[in-house]
């Protein structure tokens, strides 16, 4: 009870925050547009909160901010273009396209209203991307003095340090102690980036974490380095990647480590994108290939092969390997034991043939590891793969008749192990309504380490289910969204000791009059199988776990102003431990200055989680390229304030300070050598970045 005053100050504060916050906004300037950072966190974050850490979002970020910095001419696009972006459905792409054809070249960019299934949501998504007017003057032929004259590069340096002492940093005291880290607190990141139009880009990165070493005997300069060069479209070439690189084929269940759609409130986007190879420009150490790729196109036919040759961290026992080690953080004598132990190699192709509305294609993959791969073997993880050889191989289809469009793909593992996901999807005429069937079923001896596809597990193995999702426009600016996904899990799982089923149930409504205001409303419901942490019982019995959850979120954009509201909550119905709730209240206001080249952002959230089943996911504004997604769990505040000065055209400056503040008499923050003594957490953040 000690602190009850300070809790009852700490909600008060958060109350006036976010109901007077709104009323300032409203006394801003003029009416403004959002700038494209905001547009890109916007697709971010509503794919975030289903998705998880699950998904490159560096790669994805750069990705898209590569595709805004070179707009498409609209009278000009094609569809593999269009298909980039991630949150134009394959009905909306066929009725711009149509909307061309049938019409000729646009006048305006206001013409895009005019089109079939385009939302003032979507418009606004799409515009940093495309432009109407004037042809853009092309850069011409590839040669030096084109590359010297047209190319753009961008150089990035990032550091971010932690003002708090964490227990990794101290001297060792004891046996049984927690092992001190060999590197210093800082976090640091250099990047570099060229483009040519859009044929070639080549990069390279070099990051070091947080307790790395930066320069020893051992350790020269970074911990983890990459590079990339691709190039496009030369004639039968579609595609030729030379570095580190990304394969995307099919519906991804033999291979996809790029953006995977899964349960997200874009209910009808269930189908991935990006077919064939991208350069890779992320910072994981773990899911992207290293070595060469490149695609020919022949008329109707693609070929696309590569092959990849690259160390792996894992825990090595003599001539065999127990587990990946997936983090890529080498701060501790353990730590870089475990770096670079296993080599991989990979080679893989793909044949496909497109004539008009169908598609054809066929992927196979083949992999080899210098020492065996022997998992510790438990009731879960009998299916698990283990040897060094992997084989898959892959078919996938796509037939469209109308407003109708069937696709899938089903592939074969070692032991003939089976997997499919097939979607039907269906657009009503006036693009009013909009419906995606998805059935899979993933055998539990399918394994593959690169497959990634709609699912509700991470691993697409031992997993049916059936998804529906549907989109309707039932009146001007409103749009509302709902899917139900019934899934089963025919053998046992982590933390599950028995075959087990689950479902999940969302609906969303959004209303977006026009482009500097929107909301929306989520409601989510959860039921799920797990084991009953209260039994006591030798063999444990599997309980229901319910939970419901409800969003509430509110966009305004005054002048040179906007603010954006959101509130969360949650409660857990039944599950294998006590029952509880999780609320939040997030107040964000951003302002851009006319007179100076300066942007800022103040952040305030509230949350109170106490039980860590009631945690809260939520998406946190900050500077480009690190994509932040805290865990909300305790009570507590956390603030944030994030600069942006440009010094002038080429240089610009970022500068983020958060700090997160606990008021559940906690004595400490994390565990292990990133433990914290206290009750808060601060982090500071710098980027410079040149453009020449």
């Amino acid at each position: 009870m000690k602190n009850s005053g300070f809790i009852k100050r700490l909600r008060l504060r958060s109350l006036v925050v976010w109901l007077f916050l709104p009323v300032f906004s409203l006394q801003a300037q003029d009416e403004g547009t959002e700038n494209i950072g905001k547009l890109v966190a916007d697709i971010l974050e509503r794919y975030a909160e289903e998705l998880g850490e699950s998904i490159d979002y560096e790669s994805f970020y750069d990705d898209l901010l590569q595709l805004a910095s070179e707009p498409m001419d609209l009278n000009a696009v094609s569809k593999d273009e269009l298909e980039r972006l991630p949150f134009l459905s394959d009905s909306q792409i066929e009725n711009l396209l149509y909307y061309l054809y049938t019409f000729g070249p646009m006048q305006t960019i206001y013409e895009l209203r005019l089109i079939d299934g385009l939302d003032m949501t979507d418009i606004r998504r799409l515009l940093p991307f495309v432009y109407v007017g004037e042809p853009k003057q092309r850069s011409g032929r590839i040669t030096w003095a084109n590359l010297l004259r047209h190319g753009k590069s961008n150089l990035l340096l990032r550091m971010d340090r932690g003002l708090e002492g964490k227990a990794g940093y101290l001297p060792a005291e004891g046996k049984g102690k927690q092992e001190k880290y060999l590197g210093d607190p800082f976090y640091a990141s250099l990047r570099y980036r060229f483009r040519y139009s859009k044929r070639i880009q080549a990069g390279f990165t070099g990051e070091k974490d947080a307790g790395e070493v930066f320069w020893s005997e051992r350790q020269k300069g970074f911990d983890f380095y990459s590079a990339h060069l691709q190039i496009e479209n030369i004639g039968k070439l579609k595609t030729l990647v030379v570095g580190d690189f990304k394969a995307n084929f099919g519906q991804g269940l033999v291979v996809r480590q790029d953006f995977t759609m899964r349960k997200s409130p874009y209910v009808v986007h269930v189908s991935p994108r990006n077919q064939g190879f991208r350069k890779y420009s992320g910072s994981n150490e773990y899911r992207f290939f290293r070595g060469v790729a490149a695609s020919v196109e022949f008329e109707k036919w693609t070929l696309s092969a590569f092959y990849s040759n690259k160390q792996l961290d894992a825990d090595t026992l003599g001539a065999s390997f127990g587990s990946f080690y997936r983090y890529g953080l080498h701060r501790t004598a353990s730590e870089l034991k475990k770096k670079h132990s296993v080599n991989e190699q990979l080679a893989g192709a793909n044949l496909r043939f497109l004539h008009r509305n169908a598609e054809l294609g066929a992927t196979l993959l083949y992999g080899l590891f210098d020492r065996d791969f022997r998992p510790r073997k438990t009731f879960y993880n009998y299916f698990y793969f283990s040897g060094r050889e992997q084989f898959c191989l892959g078919l996938s289809y796509r037939l469209r008749y109308g407003s109708l469009s069937f696709s899938g793909e089903t592939a074969w593992s070692g032991k003939n192990a089976l997997a499919t996901l097939n979607i039907l999807a269906l657009t009503l005429p006036s693009s009013r309504a909009k419906l995606v069937l998805l059935q899979r079923y993933f055998a539990p001896e399918y394994q593959n380490f690169y497959a990634a596809a709609f699912s509700e597990q991470a691993a697409l193995s031992n997993e049916c289910g059936i998804y529906l999702g549907v989109e309707l426009h039932p009146a001007k600016y409103w749009k509302i969204a709902a899917y139900a996904d019934s899934y089963a899990f025919p053998w046992l799982r982590y933390r599950t000791a028995s075959p087990s089923f689950g479902a999940d149930y969302l609906l969303q409504a959004d209303y977006t009059p026009g482009r500097n205001l929107s909301m929306f409303w989520r409601v989510k419901y959860e039921s799920k199988q797990e084991n009953n942490s209260n039994s006591t019982a030798r063999i444990r019995s599997v309980v229901p776990r319910k939970q419901s959850s409800w969003r509430y979120g509110l966009d305004f954009i005054c002048g040179n102003l906007s603010f954006r509201t959101q509130l969360d909550a949650n409660i857990l119905h039944a599950a294998p431990a006590k029952a509880g709730y999780g609320f939040g209240a997030l107040q964000e206001l951003s302002c851009r200055f006319r007179r100076l080249p300066l942007r800022l952002s103040l952040l305030y959230r509230f949350f109170d989680a106490r039980a860590y089943a009631n945690r809260l996911y939520a998406y946190e504004k900050d500077i480009p390229y690190v994509f932040s997604l805290p865990v909300y769990y305790g009570l507590g505040s956390r603030c944030s304030l994030i600069l942006n000065y440009e010094i002038n055209s080429a240089l610009s400056l970022w500068l983020k300070l958060a700090q997160t503040l606990y008021a559940d008499d906690r004595r400490s923050i994390g565990t292990g050598g990133e433990e914290i003594r206290g009750n808060r957490k601060t982090d500071l953040r710098f980027l410079l970045c040149y453009r020449f």
